[in-house]
């Protein structure tokens, strides 16, 4: 077997292989980020590049065992440089990436509100956002219970804050938070901001809105994504992190 009379030879292949990987899934980022590359192209391309990432990081992995065993150090350092650097590729990837399709569980989720019988609606961001977006209508009864299913304890905030202070503290959680601040208008007690994601840059639009309670306040937040027909949990996720801040 060729493998086992050169595993040098192969080690060296699956490294080069892992970086021409690796270099095609940050060509994507850049070209989504840069506005070259649409995301469905982008996805579809990443999501090749990651299967065969994955077959390649289990050679590398097989590789390295064997170099191991022959006791071949650089060998073994190639292939578990390769192993290390695509499995690293395909979590992040796979992580990182809205998913365009439906769950077998049913309808995907990519809006996310604490209030789903009366959601803060957007209306600012609509001027910023590219036409093929998704949707900013809110999706209805089943992403309700959806939402309900799979995230119950997102919910409104009860404040003992008044309204102002509560508008004045949730203008300063989306400065700490790096969002992009589009709109912000007191007497209606509307937010409007921008959160962009680290790797491909997807931007999700966010809308708050606090309404007085008698001498305290109610805060409610909506997380919608841009592109994607799931969100993998990330709408959820800001969500919480700003109830936690708040």
């Amino acid at each position: 077997m060729s493998l086992l009379k050169k595993p040098k030879k192969w080690a060296a292949l699956a490294l080069v292989a892992s970086i021409a990987c690796i270099s095609v899934v940050a060509w994507c980022m850049f070209s989504v980020k840069g506005g070259t590359m649409g995301f469905r192209d982008a996805a579809g391309l990443t999501r090749l590049t990651v299967q065969i990432s994955a077959g390649v990081a289990i050679f590398s992995a097989v590789i390295f065992i064997f170099s191991l065993i022959r006791r071949e150090l650089i060998s073994s350092l190639m292939s578990g440089i390769a192993a290390l650097m695509l499995s690293a590729l395909v979590f992040v990837a796979v992580t990182s990436q809205p998913s365009e399709y439906d769950s077998p569980a049913g309808p995907a989720l990519n809006d996310i509100s604490t209030d789903t019988l009366d959601p803060p609606q957007f209306d600012a961001v609509a001027g910023v956002r590219p036409s093929d977006s998704n949707t900013l209508d809110y999706p209805g009864e089943s992403a309700v219970a959806r939402q309900a299913d799979a995230f119950p304890d997102i919910a409104p905030i009860q404040s003992e804050l008044s309204s102002q202070a509560a508008f004045q503290r949730s203008l300063k959680i989306v400065s700490d938070s790096g969002w992009e601040l589009i709109a912000e208008d007191d007497a209606s007690g509307i937010i409007e901001a921008v959160d962009t994601t680290a790797f491909f840059g997807f931007k999700d639009d966010i809308v708050i809105r606090v309404r007085e309670n008698g001498n305290s306040s109610i805060i409610d937040i909506r997380s919608h994504s841009r592109v994607g027909r799931g969100d993998r949990g990330q709408n959820a996720k800001r969500i919480r992190q700003f109830i936690e801040d708040f």
